[in-house]
Formats: structure tokens, sequence, C-alpha cells
């Protein structure tokens, strides 16, 4: 048995980065990015008009009051979408929303700020107060310089960065190719039959759902491959017959009669990298490599304990294979306490509340591996220390209930 940093270094050490491929901008949200991507133009790329108004020059507004005001003449009209070419410039112009600023102006003027006046054929604008100079105007770069870095590799990509991507006319981002995993469940007495009623001694199947939900990340493309029962021989089938990059089982890692994968991951000479660290819930899981180099992880039966095994084991080995940084923790005030009668580190059910600005955190007494209706109630994993014992006030780890690759 191992200690779970260990279990961790182990994992990271044995992650190969994991292929990349092009995908279309409209695709590319969930994904993350395998390359740094910089922008070839200025965001705004013109200098154009926050406001519909006029634009103007700020110094010919300088004398400008509600008893004096200053009378301009006004030229052509730019909307949207105008170009800059043979329009007509006169004291000021009529400006859209958006629509390009010629450089001989400076300020832009909005229309309720103003009195339009009618000279026969000719407009005229009051104007009644001094317009700062860069007033409402938008500069080209303003936003994005040119050549500037907008989107860092092994970032995962937002629907906010699907939007800057696009101002800055990039249509398809290089991205990390979705990881394939396949997943099964063993046991005899597990019924995926939700609709039916169980047998004496049967239990629904809670795992394959769960994980199942967990990989709905665009990052991951999960196939469910049933039940294999309590034999070795459906497992062999699977992992000779899958291609996926990572194949998870639940059940059958412990040291019972039935738990079999252990075994038969030998038989087929799979390097068994660990069994067993040192955490509860999820004691028995277990971590393994092909001579194809793909991954195997025999998670624990426990619904709990399978959620803990894909928390804290698997998305560290998705990390990895995307190239990011071990998952950041984060501390919080215990507002009760927590007593271990065993020096492993424990994943525990918790709430992560804000009270006048400091996190506290209150943890669940129901800790058993087989309880899933606290999971429920709860938002963070807190984390106690191999050593720890925990009293209110002490600062303790939390990490999301749900991991988070956007970090």
């Amino acid at each position: 048995m191992i200690s779970y940093l260990a279990a961790i270094e182990l994992i990271r050490s044995h992650a190969k980065l994991h292929t990349h491929e092009s995908v279309m901008l409209q695709d590319a949200c969930g994904r993350i990015s395998a390359a740094d991507i910089y922008s070839h133009m200025n965001l705004p790329s013109f200098n154009n008009s926050a406001m519909d108004g006029f634009a103007l020059k700020a110094a010919d507004t300088v004398t400008a009051s509600a008893i004096c005001p200053v009378k301009l003449r006004v030229g052509a009209t730019l909307a949207a979408g105008s170009d800059l070419q043979n329009v007509e410039l006169a004291d000021c112009i009529a400006i859209m929303t958006g629509a390009a600023v010629p450089d001989d102006y400076d300020a832009i003027i909005p229309i309720e700020q103003v009195q339009v006046v009618h000279e026969g054929e000719q407009k005229y604008i009051l104007v009644s107060d001094g317009v700062e100079s860069s007033a409402n105007l938008r500069f080209a770069g303003e936003d994005v310089q040119q050549n500037s870095l907008i989107v860092h590799a092994n970032q995962q990509l937002r629907p906010q960065d699907i939007m800057l991507l696009a101002a800055c006319g990039v249509a398809s981002v290089t991205v990390y190719s979705q990881i394939a995993i396949a997943l099964a469940t063993s046991g005899e007495e597990i019924s995926d039959k939700y609709s039916q009623a169980l047998d004496f001694g049967q239990i629904y199947n809670a795992n394959a759902p769960l994980l199942q939900n967990l990989a709905t990340s665009p990052v991951f493309d999960l196939n469910y491959h049933g039940i294999i029962g309590d034999s070795g021989k459906e497992l062999i089938d699977l992992i000779y017959n899958s291609s996926a990059q990572i194949i998870i089982t639940t059940g059958a890692v412990s040291m019972g009669e039935w738990d079999f994968i252990p075994e038969t991951l030998r038989e087929i000479g799979a390097e068994i990298i660990f069994h067993k660290t040192a955490i509860r819930p999820g004691k028995p899981i277990l971590f393994a490599k092909f001579t194809d180099g793909r991954y195997f992880f025999g998670l624990p039966g426990n619904p709990v304990s399978s959620f803990v095994g894909w928390r804290f084991f698997v998305i560290q080995l998705i990390r990895a294979m995307v190239g990011k940084h071990a998952e950041k923790i984060s501390t919080a005030i215990a507002q009760n306490e927590f007593h271990k009668k065993h020096r492993l580190r424990q994943f525990l059910k918790a709430n992560l509340s804000i009270d006048n600005g400091l996190a506290q955190l209150t943890i669940s007494r129901e800790q058993a591996s087989f309880k899933i209706a606290p999971l429920t109630t709860s938002n963070v994993w807190a984390i106690a220390g191999e050593e720890q014992q925990i009293k209110i006030g002490d600062k303790v780890q939390f990490v999301p209930l749900i991991a988070d690759l956007f970090d």
C-alpha cells in the first residue's frame, strides 16, 4: 500500500501527452487547446463609435455652454460597415454605433446630448457642454493587440474563449483529441434493469450512471460495456476488443474470493503500477498499464469509492494527458470536528459556505462509502491528511465535488 501523493506521482510519471486534432470553432467548446493561440489582428481592428451620435473634434466644443451652445455643421452619415472613402466631412458627421470613425474626429457625442436643427437642407447640431477628447471612442487594439496571446496551451475552452477567438477571426483550433474511455461494472449481483424489481440479494447499478455522467465533458468519449460478471473472461474480452485509451471497471479489486481483476491483469501481462493506497474511501483502487500503452483503473465497487476513484485518480491521469498541471487545492475553516481512528488520507463529504467573506467547511457525519444520499447535499470534498484530526477552527483542504478542468 502506498500513499496518495505517491500514487499520483506514479500516475503522472506514466502519463503520455495525448494526440492532437484540428476542430472548427463551433465544435471547440469544452475541448482543451493543444497550443498557444495568438491574435493576427487588433480588436477592434479600427477606431469606431461606441454610441449613436455625432463624431466631432473635441477642441471645437471647449467654449460650449447652455447659454452659448456651439453650432456645428453636419456632413455625412456613417452606419456600421460603411467605408471611409468619399465621405463628406464637415464640422461633424452623424455616426452609428460600430461605424468607423474618420481620423479627422477624436470624440463622439451621443445624439441625446445635442439639439438638431435644420436650416433649409443643411443640418446642424447645437452642443451645450464641452466634450472630452476620446469620449465614446473605441480604439483599434483597445481590447486585443495584434500578436498578443489570447488562448493558452492546455486551456479548456469556454464559451467566452470561443467568442474571443471568433472576434479575432479564428476559424479552427488545435485541441487534444477526445480521450476514449471504456467502462464496465463487475458483479453478478448488479442489475442494469432499473425498471424491474430486484431479486433478493441484487442491487441496482449506481456506478455506471455515475461515471457516465461524470464523463459528459467534450474532453471524453466514454462507452459503457455493461456488466462483466465475476470472472476474468469477459474482462479479457473487453481489454482485447477495446481501443479505448483508458479502461475502467468498478468492483472486484479487493481481497475477496471473487475479486478477480488483479490476477486477471497479471495473467495477460499488464503492469500493475499500484494496488491499494492509504486513503478512505477507495483504499483497494488499482492502476495498471498495458504493453500497448493503454491504462487501466480498477475502482472499488462502493459507489462513493468509485466517485473518489474517478475524482482523485482518473482525473489526475487525464490532466497529465492533456498537459495540465496538478490540481490546485484550496483551504477553508472547519465548522465542526472530525476525528478518525486510522492514519489514512480521507476524502470527506462536506459543504462549503461563505460567511462574511470567509470560506467555511461543514463536514458531513455520514462518511460510510456505501452511503450515497449525503453526497446529494454536499458540494465539496474536504481532505483530512493522514495524521490530521480536524477541530473547529482548523484550516482544512478541499476541492470541488466535481472536477473542474477549466482551472
